[in-house]
């Protein structure tokens, strides 16, 4: 019991300072405490390596009695036999003291003693706080092993304890050592207490990991022991047998009875989660088992905080302290952090926040980040955002402002102000643009100004008008105005001489007059039109470019407009704008000045009365210019005109030159005429020259109808008489420069129109002959339209018959096929012969044309010889069909197969011609043969004879063989009829001898079930004994009437309808038995005397029949 209380008091030492094993790891204010697994047996039912078992082969063992010279017990260790082997299984699994079972090595004999050692490894998948390791040896225990273990899977072994007799000598430890304080407590010892031999079976060996170990009663603030107690894997090494010495001897006996065997291995302890857990669980119910950490610790021993939770180191729990993680405090701008041990000394918390967001900063992102700010909420961080090269510094202040250089504007003094440019280390530079052509705004990167829309340049100035436009002009919103130049230039500068003329105006010249006085008035339903007067009209191209400005009022503001206040006309053209474009205000009551710069136009229509309500028209002007002197008028155009076109405004075409679209007037552009030097004009609008030498077109660029030749090279002779009849046209082939007509007449074809055209026939020239014009062919319509060369031209024989027919015209068939060639459909023309060559004389291909019947050979049939006549065969043979020769009795109509010849015969009949039986039939005849249906097992052969009857084996009668004949009985236990037994026929010999009539009753007809007949030899003893009783009649009066009436029992044996049992017919038996020896037994006591020897015989005979 001494193991037993060591390991008691290791319990207690881990009760002191684990209190208990809390299953909570908070209490019950939600405070966190430790908390641990239950304590549990960490080997049960896992699986042990060992490196040496018994049964691979099976082997004998004895049981080792202690006494020597007692006959040991022995027995097989057979690792394929589920009741004979150890594995290492039964190490770990469920002790049962009434049914033990162990693991076992092999004996002494294979060679197991020391040096030789076996290793027992138990893999606990995680690492566990390991409390005892216990073992229950089977047999007697080691002289000498060892315990290991192993911190982590991959580990090295550290020695946990020596168990020896020899400790300094096996293990070089001494006996019974012992751990003072200060030394290393982690350093095994070695004992020899369990190392005796005794006793021989159920010995104990329990090691305590704390036994012995000064600071086990402090094991909390004990590092070393925290972690000796830790393990993984545990290791037994079986070092040394423990014998009573006879293993000397080598008796082979003796050597069997030494071995190890084990039969409980258990450690106790608890999962190992460093007080954060009190569950181990298995991810997703299977794997190796994991702690459930809680104190927002992970790992699989609960061993690291989580991430996020390291605002102090990571510490195991004790009992007066959970050491639970703490989370980091990033003020809500980070999830991330890591324990900062320099912080953690300096401040109390480790947590130093990473990954700031919001662009804090600082252990605690408490901060913003340099060139930042935070904004008015408080709540995050912003950019500065500073432009280095316009800020005095990167730095803003606390409204996100930045301090900037001269001339830079803007909250991050990120662009020049108004009026300056090129952004730069010493500021922005002032801008300088012609106010004629500018904005007086320029580029603040470059300090190019921002023209108007017409200007280009980098300055805008006076004589950087872009392409297309000129008189640069400080009252143009464009700067340039557009020239007009009919669209045909785009160069154009302002024309000398001109000056500002008369402001014409048109209101003047109407007042105080009616309507229609001096203006043509344009009435609709509710407006009034003022249409200018004549002198407005016409070409204004000197107010191009200029004002258009009137006076305008209404009498109430709600007054609708149009789109169509102002309208312009001219050159086939219209623009209509409403009072408010061009930047015009809408109409009010008050009198207001409406600009629109005026384009091209004839006459102005201005709608002059709005409705509802009335509208006020006044002080209608335009500005034109004029020649003479006077302040230049620099918006009159002088077009440099292209090539083609003449006129200020090159609104003319050049001489040699028209317009290629008159109906354009002079926007129309203008090409030079083209003549092809048979004119020299042409007309200025349509172009269309006045052709000469025989030409004809628009320029000449052809010859006239009737003419060839090359109209384009210019000379007078170009154009020449076609060669050709009737005046018809021709044309020159280029690479040849041969003549040919293009127009011949129907029919006809050819370069001079002499031949014949194709599907045409005749001889239009008479060089063959006679003059024959040319004819369509006919050819029966058994040709291809589309195809080319149908016919002869000059015969008209048809050539390319189609549809298989042949001739001068396609009016017959081809050789081979048959039909109507005439017909309308293609379908019902020729049609291939298809003679069979096996049935047509010679192999012939023809046939008659209009039948397309082929010559077939001698009974042979159908228009293409392809079949027999009836009753006819082999049409392949090529010389006829040959005939089938049915036997009229056994053919049921004679005839036969086209291809074999073989008829189609009656029932049971066979043979090429029907003329003989099949196998097994007999009975040639009308209706066929009948099947012989001898019995397999009664008939010698299949085949019966020519009556129908069968050959029988022995014992069978009948025209089948199918019963047995007399004297013999069917056994189905044995094949074949069998003979009944001697009784019956000596019996039946005797009486004919002794002249007694046979007893009737002998044939009778028994109704047995399916298993009697085995029972027929028996009931036939019965009329064997009966025969012999009656060869007794000398017997008196009262025996006759006993036998009468067993006669009268054996014929009511098998007289009943009823199928009788086999169980049923048996009691029957024994009944007429009886009644038979009875009567025997009386006979031959009246009579007084033996029978003689066939009597005895008989008897005898009967008696082992019945038996």
């Amino acid at each position: 019991m001494c193991w037993f209380i060591q390991v008691l008091f290791s319990f207690t030492c881990l009760a002191v300072f684990s209190h208990c094993a809390m299953d909570e790891c908070t209490d019950d204010s939600s405070r966190p405490q430790r908390c641990m697994p239950e304590f549990v047996n960490a080997a049960f039912n896992v699986t042990v390596v060992a490196t040496n078992t018994c049964g691979s082969p099976p082997e004998e063992y004895c049981v080792q009695t202690g006494v020597t010279g007692v006959t040991k017990s022995c027995h097989i260790c057979d690792a394929r036999d589920r009741r004979q082997h150890h594995s290492a299984v039964y190490l770990t699994d469920y002790n049962n003291q009434q049914d033990t079972t162990w693991w076992q090595s092999q004996t002494m004999l294979a060679g197991i003693q020391y040096p030789h050692a076996i290793n027992l490894t138990l893999h606990l998948g995680k690492a566990f706080d390991i409390t005892y390791v216990r073992l229950k040896f089977h047999t007697s225990r080691p002289e000498s092993f060892a315990i290991y273990k192993r911190t982590s899977e991959d580990g090295p072994w550290t020695p946990y304890q020596y168990y020896s007799g020899s400790c300094e000598k096996t293990y070089q430890k001494t006996n019974r050592g012992f751990i003072r304080t200060g030394q290393d407590e982690q350093q095994a010892l070695c004992t020899d207490e369990f190392s005796d031999i005794s006793p021989l079976t159920g010995g104990n060996v329990a090691f305590s990991t704390l036994e012995g170990r000064p600071s086990a009663y402090n094991f909390d603030n004990s590092p070393v022991l925290q972690e000796w107690v830790t393990a993984t894997d545990i290791k037994v090494t079986l070092n040394r047998l423990n014998t009573f010495g006879d293993e000397v001897f080598n008796d082979p006996k003796v050597l069997k009875s030494y071995y190890y065997a084990i039969s409980d291995f258990a450690v106790g302890g608890r999962c190992k989660c460093n007080g954060h857990a009190s569950e181990c669980v298995k991810i997703d119910g299977f794997g190796k088992p994991v702690c459930n950490c809680k104190h927002h610790t992970k790992g699989d021993d609960c061993n690291v905080c989580k991430p996020f939770y390291n605002d102090r180191p990571w510490r195991r729990a004790t009992a007066n302290n959970p050491n639970e993680c703490l989370p980091c405090n990033c003020n809500g701008k980070s999830a991330e952090c890591y324990f900062d041990p320099e912080l953690y000394r300096a401040t109390g918390h480790g947590g130093h926040c990473r990954n700031c967001a919001d662009y804090t900063d600082g252990p605690n992102c408490e901060r913003c980040l340099d060139n930042y700010y935070r904004e008015a909420s408080g709540t995050r961080c912003l950019p500065c955002s500073c432009i280095p090269v316009g800020s005095l510094a990167t730095q803003c202040d606390n409204t996100g402002r930045c301090s900037c250089k001269t001339g830079v504007m803007g909250d991050k003094c990120d662009r020049c102000q108004p009026g300056f440019h090129t952004l730069t280390e010493a500021g922005c530079r002032p801008c300088s643009c012609n106010p004629s052509g500018s904005t007086q705004e320029c580029d603040v990167q470059t300090g190019r100004c921002q023209c108007k829309d017409n200007v280009e340049g980098f300055s805008c100035d006076r004589s950087a008008c872009k392409l297309g436009y000129f008189n640069m002009d400080p009252q143009n919103p464009q700067g340039c105005t557009p020239c007009f130049c009919f669209q045909h230039s785009s160069v154009c500068d302002s024309a000398e001489g001109y000056t500002y003329g008369e402001t014409k105006d048109l209101w003047g010249m109407m007042s105080n007059l009616n309507c229609g006085d001096i203006v043509d008035v344009i009435l609709t339903s509710i407006f009034c039109y003022l249409v200018t007067v004549e002198r407005f009209l016409g070409n204004q191209l000197l107010s191009y470019g200029q004002n258009l400005t009137l006076n305008f009022r209404v009498d109430r503001r709600d007054t609708r407009l149009s789109a169509e206040d102002v309208v312009l006309e001219g050159a086939g053209l219209r623009v209509a704008v409403p009072l408010i474009a061009q930047g015009n205000a809408y109409p009010g009551e008050n009198k207001q000045t409406f600009v629109f710069r005026c384009t091209r136009y004839t006459h102005d229509l201005i709608n002059a009365h709005r409705s509802p309500g009335a509208g006020y028209l006044d002080d209608v002007k335009l500005i034109t210019a004029k020649r003479g002197p006077g302040s230049p008028a620099r918006w009159v155009e002088k077009c440099t005109c292209p090539q083609g076109y003449v006129g200020q405004h090159c609104e003319r075409c050049a001489l040699g030159y028209r317009r290629s679209r008159p109906d354009l007037g002079p926007f129309s552009s203008c090409d030079s005429c083209n003549c092809n030097g048979h004119s020299d004009t042409c007309n200025p609008d349509t172009g269309m020259c006045d052709c000469q030498h025989n030409t004809a077109g628009l320029s000449c660029e052809r010859c006239k109808d009737g003419y060839y030749g090359d109209s384009t090279v210019g000379s007078s002779s170009d154009c020449k008489p076609c060669p050709c009849p009737g005046g018809s046209t021709c044309a020159v082939v280029p690479k040849t420069k041969e003549v040919v007509c293009t127009n011949c007449p129907t029919g006809t074809t050819g370069k001079r129109c002499e031949l014949c055209d194709d599907g045409f026939f005749g001889d239009p020239l008479g060089e063959n002959g006679q003059v024959r014009v040319c004819r369509a062919c006919k050819c029966s319509d058994n040709i291809d339209p589309n195809a080319v060369g149908n016919c002869d031209r000059e015969t008209g024989e048809c050539l390319k018959c189609i549809y298989n027919t042949d001739g001068f015209f396609c009016d017959r068939c081809k050789e081979g096929f048959y039909g109507n060639p005439l017909a309308t459909n293609p379908n019902d023309k020729c049609k291939p012969c298809s003679c069979s060559p096996y049935g047509t004389v010679d192999r012939q291909t023809s046939c008659l044309q209009v039948t397309g019947q082929c010559q077939c050979f001698p009974h042979v049939t159908n228009r293409d010889c392809s079949t027999c006549q009836p009753g006819f065969f082999n049409l392949q043979s090529g010389t006829g069909c040959e005939q089938c020769n049915c036997n009229s009795i056994g053919s049921t109509n004679g005839q036969c197969d086209i291809g074999s010849g073989q008829c189609e015969c009656q029932p049971g009949v066979t043979g090429q011609h029907c003329e003989r039986c099949e196998v097994n039939f007999f009975g040639f005849g009308l209706s066929g043969c009948k099947p012989c249906d001898c019995d397999p097992e009664g008939s010698s052969t299949a085949q019966c004879k020519e009556d129908g009857r069968c050959a029988c084996r022995p014992g069978f009668v009948g025209a089948r063989c199918d019963m047995c004949e007399e004297n013999y009985f069917y056994n189905r236990s044995t094949p074949g009829c069998q003979q009944c037994p001697s009784c019956y026929s000596l019996v039946r010999d005797k009486v004919k001898n002794l002249g007694v009539v046979f007893v009737s009753g002998l044939f009778l007809s028994i109704k047995l079930s399916s298993s009697t007949p085995s029972l027929l030899c028996p009931f036939l003893s019965l009329h064997c004994l009966l025969c012999l009783a009656c060869l007794y009649r000398c017997i008196g009066t009262h025996s006759k009437q006993k036998l009468h009436d067993l006669q009268t029992l054996i014929d009511n044996l098998g007289s009943t309808s009823e199928t009788v049992s086999d169980k049923a017919f048996e009691d029957r038996l024994k009944e007429a038995e009886k009644a038979i020896m009875d009567l025997l037994d009386e006979a031959q006591t009246s009579k007084g005397a033996s029978l003689d020897p066939f009597g005895d015989f008989m008897i005898l005979t009967c008696n082992v029949s019945l038996a």
